[in-house]
Formats: structure tokens, sequence, C-alpha cells
């Protein structure tokens, strides 16, 4: 693809940007000045998450804010270059308001997209030796199917301690890190995490993102993990094993589950269920209906009017419920807790 072509991709707000970046240090400071908070921020969060364009691709874009401009040099997009700029153009309240806010948090994830390139068993082996909570803190910061890989190359057990229960429970436990302690456990990791910046507090679901985690694991150490953890904390056990499907999570299951979904659900209790859905999840349902029976089923729906909204909840907690159940028996699938022969 062209880099042309590629250009054409980015949003007005990726090229102003750009064009910011790559402009002399004196003028990014008065565009800086000129600009609202808000403003700032927004052009500050799109920097912090470009990657760096080649020279051409800053040609272009400038080409179409100057006619007239035949050349520019590379595009600087360092985090020290631009907290210069903004230290310039930014009285310092507003500045360290930004920094605590913004620029650490951007600079922070970053980071940890970059571990999750790593190969998931080196990872493992990186972190391994640690305490189950500061393994907790950071698989909590990574994808959750990132995380699973790793945390199966975890050991098991290290004398009486099960580290993988140890570390799921710990996680579901998380309700809110100050990005200064996630600054001393990347310190624990290789070269390139030692630079997070200490900040505002990262609200997390701790139950939500360890339900995601045992979700991506295979089946059978999803079981053997939860099972461990109710031995524990059979609340705690609960709360993920609840986290694990939810209504919205229909739309990850192909034609074959809703198939058996219908089949097995009571039919009032999906229309009320599907009253308060987003419209992919009754497309999704509707889809694999005959025609027939989709437009009975919508005209249905219609003559049940208004609900209230606690009646659809219910619904889809016995929707969910159901599911659960054929996928414990195995008849549906979900996550990837595939087996291969």
């Amino acid at each position: 693809m062209s880099e042309e072509k590629k250009n054409v991709h980015l949003t007005k707000l990726q090229k102003a940007a750009i064009l910011i970046s790559a402009l002399p240090e004196d003028i990014s400071v008065q565009i800086f000045k000129k600009l609202k908070d808000f403003e700032v921020e927004r052009i500050v969060k799109t920097i912090l998450m470009l990657e760096t364009p080649s020279k051409e691709s800053v040609l272009e874009v400038l080409k179409e804010a100057y006619d007239n401009l035949k050349e520019a040099s590379p595009v600087k997009i360092a985090p020290d270059h631009l907290k210069k700029i903004l230290q310039k153009a930014l009285p310092p309240e507003v500045l360290e308001k930004l920094l605590n806010q913004t620029f650490d948090e951007e600079e922070f994830k970053t980071i940890f997209k970059e571990l999750e390139k790593l190969d998931p068993k080196m990872v493992a082996n990186l972190i391994k030796n640690e305490h189950p909570q500061v393994i907790a803190l950071i698989l909590s910061q990574l994808k959750p199917s990132v995380a699973a890989e790793i945390l199966q190359y975890i050991p098991k057990r290290v004398g009486v301690t099960n580290v993988q229960e140890e570390v799921i429970k710990r996680i579901a436990s998380i309700e809110k890190i100050n990005a200064q302690t996630l600054k001393i456990v990347a310190n624990t990791l290789e070269e390139e995490l030692l630079t997070i910046g200490a900040g505002a507090e990262e609200t997390l679901s701790g139950i939500d993102i360890a339900a995601e985690i045992v979700n991506a694991l295979p089946k059978e150490v999803q079981v053997e993990l939860l099972e461990e953890v109710r031995k524990e904390d059979e609340i705690l056990a609960d709360n993920i094993e609840e986290r694990m499907f939810k209504f919205e999570d229909i739309l990850k299951l192909d034609n074959k589950a809703i198939i058996e979904i219908l089949k097995n659900v009571d039919k009032n209790v999906l229309m009320m269920a599907l009253k308060g859905a987003p419209q992919e999840i009754l497309d999704k349902f509707l889809s694999n209906m005959s025609k027939r029976a989709a437009e009975m089923f919508l005209e249905d729906m219609e003559v049940l009017g208004p609900v209230k909204k606690s009646d659809v909840e219910k619904a889809q907690k016995k929707i969910i419920e159901e599911i659960k159940n054929l996928i414990n028996k195995g008849v549906i699938e979900f996550g990837s807790g595939e087996e291969y022969v």
C-alpha cells in the first residue's frame, strides 16, 4: 500500500498531531498556547498513540496544509520532546494536571502494550518468582487472552501455594491501582518497563478482568482453577463465574449455538430479554429463525409493549443461566477452551 493511500485513513486529529509535531518547536509552542485545554489533551493523546510516521507520510500531511511546501523534516514525537514544548506553552498547574491525567496514562499503556508483544513463556519466566499479588497486577494490565497464555506458563504450585489460583483470586479482588504502585511493579520487569510515571488512579473491575482471563483458558483449566478458588472462597468463585458470560457475549456465539439456545429457552422469556437488548443481539436470533418465525416473533414482541427494566434484567439472567448450562454440558462452546485431536 502506498504512503498516499495510507494517509487517506488518517483522521483529521491524527493529521493535526503529525503537523504540530513536524513544525519547529517555537511554532508548536504558539499553537498549543492558542488551543483550549480539552484540545491540547486530545492532541497530546493522539501524538502519544501515533506510530512514528515516515518522512513521506509527514510530507503528504504537510502538503494538505501548505500547497507550496517542498520539504519537511521527520516528525519528532518522543515524550521528552513533547514535554519540553508543553512546559513552554502551558501554565505549570495546567501542565501538571495534564501530565498526571493524560501523558503518564498513555505512556503507561504503551509500555504494557509492548509487554504484550513478548513471548508469553518469556514473560512467565520473568515474573514466575514474584509474589502472586505482583503477578496479578501485571496480568491485570494485559489483554485477557495474553494474560491467560502467560498464566498457563506460571508454575502451578510453589510449595503448598497454588500460584495460578492465588493470582486469579487477587486479580478478582482488585478495585483500584495507584500508578505509582504499577511503577514499582514495572521496575521488576525488563528495562523497557522501567519508566512509568506516577499519576492518577486507574479504576479497574478486578472481577471482570479475572473472569475474562479464566474465559480465555482451556476448558479443563477453567474448571480446575475455579474449583481451587471455590475451596478457598466460594463467593469469589461464584462472582467470577457469574461474569464469565454476559448477555452481550451472545454476539460472540456462532449460529449453531444460537440455534441450540432457541431450542432450549422459553420463547416468552427470550422475548422479554431481547426487549432491552442491542439491535445486533436481536438480529442474531432473528437471522437463525425462518422468515415466518422471525416475523411472528417481532409481532409478539410488539404486542408486549413497554416493559419494566427489572423484568428485562430478570429474563436476561434466565437466558444467561440456560446458556451457561448448555456450555457446561458441552452443547455449545464459549471462550477458547477448544480441544484439538
